[in-house]
């Protein structure tokens, strides 16, 4: 990282950013500006610009050192906040005092005033942190915009804050059932509502006439009363239909793939207990695998029996999505 280039760069938090990305978030010996770290464990020093005039930008200067695991120091020296300087919070006087012992080659004053322009730096740049989204989604630990985001939304992992817009409104449509998995699986999916399908009837709820061991009969009434044992439910299924465009697609979407489980969860919270869902998975002849005695070939899951003719010939697949 070439830290000098940055000088003169009005955004001096993407800056420190920039510096601050290059720590991996585990097992790392360094920390965080801000933060609890000792001073050699922070890849960012920050000084005050000493002078009574007005820089166009906020790093007046920058110094980079190179260190044996490949990551970049940078000390940024500040002229947007400090103790002393033009913008500084001490009176004036204290930065004449600072510049006449820098000229008499006596920096300890400055020296010591840095130590506390550091720490008031570092905690600026501390809170812009927690401001930025972008920022905070880099972490892995929790950040405050993931607890609000899944306490609004019910969302218990990342992919549910990821489509918490969706899962937050109450009557969810197939457009957006649709477009939620094809954003997920990266395919074009087909979502068929209104698919009819026979329920059973609890014994509780058929129709009965009147005989010994019921005399008033069971539901045998007159706007109660119906025949059968099953009824039909218009709107009691939906059907999802998968357009598999390459081969690693479709095998993801088969159980024991990738995605399976993944949209599985995912379109059961977008539609709820009550409606049955019906996976399909539309692709051509070339991308599935004949069933063979070598121990990986599993039927209904991974490889079919058939004769094809045609490599391209298409073929729809009904599928229960899964783990195995």
């Amino acid at each position: 990282m070439n830290v000098e280039a940055m000088t003169g760069e009005q955004d001096f938090f993407r800056t420190v950013w920039r510096l601050q990305r290059q720590i991996p978030e585990r097992r790392s010996a360094y920390r965080r500006v801000g933060h609890d770290g000792w001073p050699s464990q922070e890849l960012v020093r920050f000084r005050t610009s000493q002078h009574m005039g007005f820089v166009g930008s906020d790093l007046v200067a920058t110094h980079e050192e190179q260190l044996e695991e490949g990551v970049s120091r940078g000390e940024l020296t500040v002229d947007s906040l400090g103790l002393t300087g033009a913008r500084g919070a001490l009176p004036s006087h204290y930065t004449e005092m600072v510049l006449a012992q820098v000229r008499s080659r006596s920096p300890a004053l400055r020296d010591f005033l840095d130590m506390f322009n550091h720490r008031l730096l570092s905690l600026l740049y501390r809170s812009w942190e927690k401001t930025q989204p972008a920022v905070q989604q880099e972490r892995t630990e929790a950040d405050a915009f993931t607890t609000v985001l899944g306490a609004l939304t019910g969302a218990e992992t990342e992919l549910d804050i990821h489509y918490g817009a969706a899962l937050a409104r109450g009557p969810r449509s197939a457009s957006m059932l649709r477009h939620c998995l094809e954003d997920l699986c990266g395919m074009p999916v087909t979502v068929t509502p209104l698919q009819g399908e026979w329920a059973d009837v609890a014994e509780a709820d058929q129709t009965r006439l009147p005989d010994a061991s019921r005399p008033g009969g069971q539901h045998a009434r007159l706007g109660e009363a119906m025949l059968g044992k099953r009824v039909w439910i218009a709107d009691h299924g939906v059907r999802v239909t998968f357009h598999a465009e390459k081969e690693t697609q479709l095998r993801s979407l088969l159980p024991g793939g990738a995605l399976s489980p993944v949209m599985e969860r995912l379109s059961r919270k977008l539609v709820g207990g009550q409606t049955v869902l019906h996976y399909r998975v539309r692709a051509r002849t070339a991308m599935v695998t004949g069933a063979r005695l070598d121990g990986h070939a599993r039927v209904g899951k991974n490889s079919f029996i058939g004769a094809f003719q045609e490599p391209e010939q298409p073929l729809e697949i009904g599928f229960r999505p899964g783990k195995e």
